[in-house]
């Protein structure tokens, strides 16, 4: 029967609803049988995903985000035995991801700059105010090369000074937030949110770990104000920046898969995450899938666990997500670069690389408003997402093709599992004097 109260009663009354969450909270509390079943079950508690919609339901355990079929939430072991044992509703992990792990190489930074412990802008007036104050600021920390050896590689050019492409183009950067007063990002960024803290994504992305500034100057830094800074691929695009990662750099999939849902309803052409794990997720598939059909392009990090076959990460590892690979400047293949499954065909599916782009080594914009060289597949998707901002036709599928089109192949010939159709790089750019 109580099973039945939470299908049923989708607007129970006031005294119904106070009287039996009483109950119900105190029974999941204190209860010595939940306690006792839940160290038999060995469970440690974390975030899941509840199989049902029922206000009470909802009432009492707290929303992190609401699906179709259910809404994930917090839950400590003891309420996860109740609600599968006592209640019979589906209960089911939600994995933990991580950001594609990247090492510090070298710090170019100085103490910080523009304040990277303020609190971001919040509202789109003031982000205006900040542009314009910005201008008459002097900046004094400057980047080891204007144009990196990645951006170089991509733009195919060695006398390269600066970027262009992406205008009217929106890349959303699912990460750990970023520095939107960075002088180099200041002018690109058009959203800001926060996925981490419940069903509202809160107008903040503030970044305490720094993963995702660097991404965000990869894909669309303008040089900034004045002209001296880093260039990113395509430095006419509009940047979404949704936080998504914890500041340690751990990221929950239903933040993600949330943010991911809010980008396709929002305006982003183009999504670039570089996190994952090794644990596939119907509601980060469900999300993915919803994108594709949307016309949003996903590009995402393969992951840092080669060199063995099959290590890609997910969400990576979909058939419908650019899965990108790292490539040192000598366009070598790092050990650490996860590997796919491959077959040489040269057709895309589950669990394969398609790209490997520049991610050793790598410099970028910083959370202190400076920059940092760091290494990993998370700094070669963005090279990926950039160039597919680029040369954005407004048609997903098409401009995936065009990226298979542009790739050179690199490592081992053909299709293979480190670097899929290759690198891909815009026409070399013919100077000779005829």
């Amino acid at each position: 029967m109580t099973y039945n109260l939470f299908l049923m009663y989708k607007k129970p009354t006031f005294r119904f609803f106070v009287v039996l969450t009483a109950f119900l909270a105190v029974f999941v509390a204190f209860n010595p049988l939940t306690v006792e079943a839940a160290g038999k079950a060995g469970f440690e508690g974390g975030r899941y995903f509840i199989g049902g919609k029922g206000y009470i339901l909802k009432s009492l355990f707290g929303v992190q985000h609401e699906f179709e079929k259910g809404f994930t939430a917090d839950l400590t072991s003891g309420e996860v035995w109740t609600l599968e044992k006592i209640f019979k509703i589906e209960v089911t992990p939600i994995p933990l991801y991580k950001i594609s792990s990247p090492s510090v190489v070298e710090a170019v930074s100085s103490p910080a700059l523009l304040g990277g412990g303020a609190s971001v802008v919040s509202e789109a007036v003031s982000l205006v105010q900040e542009k314009e104050s910005l201008k008459i600021k002097t900046r004094t920390i400057f980047p080891t090369s204007a144009i990196t050896w990645g951006i170089g590689k991509i733009y195919n050019d060695e006398k390269l000074t600066a970027t262009a492409g992406g205008k009217v183009v929106n890349v959303a950067v699912l990460d750990t937030g970023a520095n939107i007063r960075h002088f180099d990002l200041i002018g690109r960024v058009k959203d800001c949110k926060d996925f981490t803290r419940g069903p509202v994504p809160r107008s903040a992305c503030e970044d305490k770990h720094g993963h995702g500034t660097h991404i965000a100057g990869t894909i669309g830094a303008d040089s900034g104000f004045d002209g001296k800074g880093v260039w990113g691929v395509a430095s006419e695009s509009g940047l979404l920046i949704y936080k998504v990662c914890r500041n340690d750099g751990t990221c929950w999939a239903d933040d993600m898969a949330a943010a991911l849902d809010f980008a396709v309803a929002n305006g982003a052409n183009i999504v670039s995450i570089s996190l994952g794990g090794n644990s596939e997720n119907f509601i980060v598939r469900n999300s993915v899938e919803n994108a594709s059909a949307k016309n949003v392009l996903i590009v995402a990090a393969a992951g840092n666990d080669g060199p063995d076959k099959a290590s890609i990460d997910w969400p990576a590892a979909y058939k419908s997500v650019v899965a990108v690979g790292a490539v040192a400047e000598d366009l070598t293949i790092p050990d650490w670069s996860s590997r796919g499954v491959n077959d040489g065909d040269y057709i895309v599916e589950d669990r394969e690389i398609e790209f490997g782009a520049p991610g050793v080594n790598v410099e970028s914009t910083w959370l202190d408003g400076g920059y940092r060289y760091l290494s990993g597949t998370s700094m070669a998707t963005p090279h990926v997402s950039g160039l597919a901002a680029k040369i954005w036709n407004g048609i997903a599928t098409s401009t995936r093709y065009n990226l298979q089109i542009l790739a050179n192949d690199i490592g081992i010939l053909g299709d293979d599992n480190a670097s899929g159709f290759g690198l891909p790089q815009l026409p070399k750019i013919n100077t000779a004097i005829e």
